[in-house]
């Protein structure tokens, strides 16, 4: 090892009971799940169960967990794979607070909430509108809603429409998931979707400062 190299190790270098300036989360993408590691350690600190069974953890074997995997069951089909993308945290006045941590499936256009607390699940909630969404995670800057966009345009009605049939039966859009942010949960029932001509949206936010009230999804 050169002098370079020496610096760069004691940079990342943690000794026994000192901790990480910084705690990442990270998409798990296909494993369906979030990755939690520190830095500078980059030390892998938990794998957290999200969308597939985690048998080394115990997720969605026992009661309570598998309850919540199935919460993520779509228009009555059991899946238990996803495709994390985007992790988001929830906002206070346009800041992270470290409360919450919603996660998007970009298969499956589902959105889980993980409380941070104990960085378990504890919700997942599947957008019955959507067929697959991309950038499915973003706070409001007071976690009032969590903003999801879908990412190919589909028939909202479920049914299968010809390509032929895209310019009036296809459709995008972006939901608002009303969000508790006291309970950590999302409340389906005073959520909304804006229907988008038939684009294919990506990632979204919601504006702060002086765009504050606004939203922008590309």
């Amino acid at each position: 090892m050169n002098e370079q190299d020496v610096i760069r190790a004691a940079k990342t270098y943690n000794p026994t009971g000192v901790k990480d300036d910084y705690v990442i989360f990270s998409s798990g993408g296909q494993s369906g799940q979030v990755i939690v590691y520190g830095v500078p350690s980059m030390r892998i600190l938990k794998y957290i169960g999200v969308f597939t069974p985690e048998p080394w953890q115990g997720y969605g074997y026992d009661k309570d967990s598998l309850a919540i995997l199935r919460q993520g069951d779509v228009r009555g089909t059991e899946i238990n794979w996803g495709d994390t993308h985007h992790p988001a945290l929830s906002e206070k006045d346009g800041k992270y607070d470290g409360r919450w941590l919603a996660i998007n499936d970009k298969a499956n256009p589902r959105i889980a909430i993980i409380d941070l607390a104990d960085f378990e699940t504890k919700q997942i909630v599947p957008n019955p509108v959507f067929k697959s969404n991309h950038g499915g995670a973003f706070f409001t800057p007071n976690s009032e809603y969590i903003i999801e966009a879908s990412q190919y345009a589909a028939p909202y009605d479920n049914n299968y429409h010809a390509i032929d049939d895209y310019k009036e039966s296809y459709r995008g859009g972006v939901t608002m998931w009303k969000f508790d942010d006291k309970i950590g949960r999302i409340l389906p029932k005073n959520s909304f979707t804006i229907e988008m001509p038939p684009y294919h949206q990506d990632l979204s936010d919601a504006g702060k400062g002086v765009s504050y009230g606004w939203g922008f999804t590309n």
